[in-house]
């Protein structure tokens, strides 16, 4: 009975431990810059940690050092890993994923449906969702990197399209406002801004570029 006690007792210990890593894994170290999105690198960050926590937990044979110098490596590599994925364009489209636009100018893209494997009747059962009956109704539409389609009806021009992220232009964000890299960089130089590494973000909204510096964090209109 007393074995059982003592086998149990650690058993708990390891339970809260574990609690205790997760919350702080979760707090710390989960993209949390991209809101309520499951990506990629949030699914990789919580399936090598529940698979850590696992076997934290069931084997007796690892103790709470062993644990500690483990769970440690795993933060280091993952905060890596965050900054990879937030201020690099290769780390951000392997481990965030782009919007993949679906329809432009109320034009389908057949082909990218079918990359992404969906059917007109998937298109149809979300456009519904939006309220919208039509495809003649529907001047562009896009495929988050969460899976949420989002769309923007014939006419309405109040959509935001983000064109600089952290110094990278996007390219493809571009082409959704029928704008250029030339046209862009000519608009930079209007506001005295020589390098683009300069821009935390530049936003296309409502007929208006708007722009965030590095430096000063404030919105030039």
């Amino acid at each position: 009975m007393h074995t059982y006690l003592i086998v149990y007792g650690i058993m708990i210990i390891k339970l809260i431990l574990a609690i205790v890593a997760a919350v702080v894994f979760m707090r710390l170290f989960t993209p949390s810059g991209t809101l309520k999105q499951m990506t990629p690198l949030a699914v990789i960050i919580n399936f090598l940690l529940s698979a850590i926590l696992s076997d934290f937990i069931l084997n007796r044979n690892i103790n709470l050092s062993e644990f500690i110098v483990v769970i440690v490596i795993y933060g280091v590599l993952i905060n890596i890993l965050n900054r990879f994925a937030f201020y690099t364009d290769i780390g951000h489209r392997i481990f965030i994923g782009d919007p993949q636009v679906i329809i432009q100018n109320g034009q389908i893209n057949v082909d990218k449906m079918e990359q992404l494997k969906l059917s007109p009747r998937d298109l149809a059962a979300a456009m519904r969702s939006h309220h919208i009956h039509s495809l003649h109704e529907v001047e562009m539409a896009q495929i988050e990197p969460n899976g949420e389609l989002t769309i923007v009806k014939k006419g309405d021009k109040k959509y935001s399209v983000i064109v600089i992220d952290n110094g990278d232009i996007d390219e493809d964000a571009l082409q959704k406002i029928n704008r250029s890299e030339k046209w862009l960089r000519k608009e930079l130089r209007k506001k005295k801004i020589k390098d683009i590494d300069d821009i935390f973000v530049a936003q296309w909204n409502n007929g208006k570029l708007q722009i965030v510096k590095k430096e000063d964090k404030k919105t030039n209109s």
